[in-house]
C-alpha cells in the first residue's frame, strides 16, 4: 500500500513538472531521454543560442543520453524554439559586436577595441568578463568598470 502511495506521488510530481513545458516536437525525447538526470521543470530556467542547444545536447548524447543522432538534433530545436537565450538590452555582446560597437559601448579606445575582435577572432568567444584581461594593448581597468554592461 505504501509503494503505490509513493508510486503515486511520484507519479503525480513527474507529470506535474512535464507539464510545465511546452507542447511541440522534441517535448516526448526530452522528458524520456532527459529527464533521467534534470528536472523537466528546470529547462524553462535554461537560456541558450540555437548552437549552444546544440553542442550542450551532443555533449550529454555522449554521456548517455539514451537518444540518436535525429533526436538530439530535435530536442535541441525544441529548446531553443521555446527557451532561446534574450539579447540583453544595453548590454554590448562581446562576442558578436563591431570594435566600433565595444569602443561605444565599453568606452575603450578603437584601438583596445580592435584588439578585443582581434583576440576573439584568434581565439573563440569570450565567457566572461575577465577572460578580456589577458588581451595585450587592452586596460584592464576599463574592462572590469564595464564588466556590466558586457554580454556573452
Amino acid at each position: 500500500m505504501r509503494f503505490a502511495l509513493l508510486l503515486c506521488a511520484f507519479t503525480l510530481a513527474y507529470a506535474l513538472n512535464a507539464a510545465d513545458l511546452p507542447d511541440g516536437p522534441g517535448r516526448e525525447i526530452l522528458l524520456r531521454a532527459c529527464t533521467n538526470c534534470h528536472k523537466a521543470q528546470k529547462f524553462a530556467a535554461y537560456r541558450h543560442t540555437k548552437q549552444e542547444y546544440q553542442a550542450i545536447v551532443y555533449r550529454r548524447g555522449e554521456r548517455g543520453a539514451r537518444a540518436s543522432t535525429q533526436e538530439l538534433d530535435t530536442v535541441a530545436a525544441y529548446l531553443y524554439q521555446n527557451f532561446p537565450k534574450v539579447e540583453q538590452a544595453g548590454k554590448i555582446d562581446v562576442n558578436k559586436a563591431s570594435a566600433k560597437e565595444i569602443a561605444d559601448g565599453l568606452g575603450l579606445t578603437a584601438s583596445e577595441a580592435e584588439a578585443v575582435v582581434k583576440y576573439r577572432e584568434g581565439h573563440g568567444d569570450f565567457r566572461v568578463w575577465g577572460d578580456l584581461l589577458v588581451i595585450y594593448g587592452v586596460d584592464g581597468r576599463k574592462i572590469e568598470a564595464a564588466k556590466d554592461r558586457m554580454a556573452f
